[in-house]
């Protein structure tokens, strides 16, 4: 789902289109059609409860972003080139005062909550919206917490089953999110490829980009086809689970503890996340972290804002090519309330990931067998091979 905007062809991205002041750059996997004014419309992606070219005509023409999903729609008019996602835009833009794009860092970041359109002076303007949305200090169980991750999670997966409109692929890396997401799949749907390889077709995109893909997270381990399907994606569950290194440490810090903190404790000697902590760099990072935290007067209500325009900014997949990537997991409302977890079930969330692990003993309790033992170690496809 990659473009760039500028009064200038890029030889880069294999489709170049001429409107009357731009060049509309893209990669492949856009449709494009025309609204009744004959303003040209392209659009990639998928909305999680419709297929999305039923609507993207209407979310071409709104004012700020209502529907949920993965992607994007351009529409150029009279005035300029506007750009339109779902609620929690999965893609960077990045901007420099004569072009915009998403595939490399070019200047001005443009942040998720802000809605932009490229004037035909190439001038930017931007409107701002509530991207957070309402932020809840209510404190429930586990397992009220768990049943309501549970519902959303279902309901996102059957309503995309419902509609989804091309074949679904599933790689299993050893990683938690993915066997979670691969649980609810399995749960209501037969209708998938389980593949057991990486694989990467080329394409002219690809060719040219590889370098700058490869300075994009998201990009630097991903399949691709040239034949379109989806990609079922645990990305960004780190993020949206509470267990990434910033945002975790946030929260814990606003319980008075941290994850040093917690890999001095005995109880979390041989955790899932512990080696994966360990690392130096994200000892270092913590150790700032606390410090201009504890500078701060922040309550429950701040910290919880603060995690959430984190993730809201942390964009991992955004589709490339003919393979656009599933990532049910990219759900603010699933971040909101495992955050409010109890503390001491706060704490397991953060180094043994106990939410995925109840929910996939509820949908299919094998695939617990298919984990790595430790996240993102030499050996996190170990356990793959019962699989063979």
């Amino acid at each position: 789902m990659f473009f760039h905007i500028s009064k200038t062809v890029q030889e880069n991205f294999p489709h170049n289109h001429q409107t009357d002041n731009f060049i509309i750059n893209l990669d492949e996997g856009w449709t494009q059609i025309q609204d009744s004014q004959g303003y040209n419309i392209w659009y990639k992606g998928y909305l999680d409860d419709a297929p999305l070219h039923r609507y993207a005509l209407r979310i071409s023409e709104e004012n700020k972003p209502t529907y949920s999903g993965n992607f994007c729609v351009i529409k150029v008019t009279s005035q300029g080139a506007i750009i339109k996602s779902d609620r929690l835009r999965s893609f960077p833009i990045w901007y420099n005062g004569q072009e915009l794009t998403n595939l490399k860092n070019i200047g001005e970041t443009i942040w998720a909550d802000c809605l932009v359109t490229l004037n035909n002076d190439l001038t930017l303007t931007r409107s701002y919206f509530d991207a957070v949305g309402e932020i809840s200090n209510v404190k429930l169980s586990f397992n009220e917490i768990v049943d309501q991750v549970d519902e959303i999670l279902k309901n996102k997966v059957i309503n995309f089953l419902k509609y989804k409109e091309l074949p679904i692929r599933v790689f299993l890396s050893g990683g938690i999110d993915t066997a979670l997401v691969f649980s609810y799949l399995k749960k209501y749907s037969n209708d998938y490829e389980l593949i057991l390889n990486s694989h990467i077709d080329y394409d002219y995109f690809y060719l040219k980009n590889h370098g700058h893909l490869s300075k994009l997270w998201g990009y630097t381990q991903i399949h691709h086809w040239n034949n379109q399907c989806y990609l079922a994606s645990g990305a960004p569950g780190d993020e949206f689970t509470v267990r990434s290194p910033v945002t975790a440490n946030f929260l814990l810090l606003a319980h008075k503890t941290s994850i040093p903190k917690l890999l001095a404790d005995p109880e979390y000697a041989n955790c899932l996340h512990y080696y994966y902590f360990n690392q130096q760099k994200y000892l270092d990072a913590w150790a700032k972290q606390e410090q201009e935290y504890n500078e701060k007067e922040n309550s429950w209500v701040d910290t919880l804002q603060l995690c959430c325009n984190y993730n809201l900014n942390d964009w991992q997949h955004w589709h490339l090519g003919q393979t656009l990537t599933w990532t049910p997991m990219r759900d603010l409302e699933i971040f909101k309330l495992i955050a409010n977890l109890p503390i001491e079930y706060l704490k397991q969330q953060v180094m043994n990931s106990i939410i995925q692990i109840e929910l996939i003993k509820r949908n299919n309790p094998e695939i617990l067998t298919y984990l790595s033992t430790q996240k993102n170690t030499l050996n996190y496809m170990e356990n793959l091979t019962k699989l063979l």
